[in-house]
């Protein structure tokens, strides 16, 4: 896709801020993307899988507070 704008590109696509905070985890389905919230629990942000049935886990669902130690 190609846009004609006089607009700047960053205006546009605005870089994520809470990118910072954001570590990709391995899982089995594929990778999670999780935001950390406190030093033991994470937020889901975004699954990244090639798996359908990835996406109807209720685990993995964006907003989805986890614990991993």
């Amino acid at each position: 896709m190609i846009l004609y704008t006089p607009v700047p590109q960053e205006l546009i696509y605005p870089e994520e801020q809470s990118a910072q905070n954001q570590i990709t985890v391995e899982i089995q389905e594929g990778q999670l993307v999780l935001e950390q919230v406190s030093m033991r629990e994470f937020r889901v942000v975004r699954l990244l899988s090639t798996d359908p049935n990835a996406f109807l886990n209720e685990n993995y669902t964006p907003g989805k507070m986890i614990s991993l130690f």
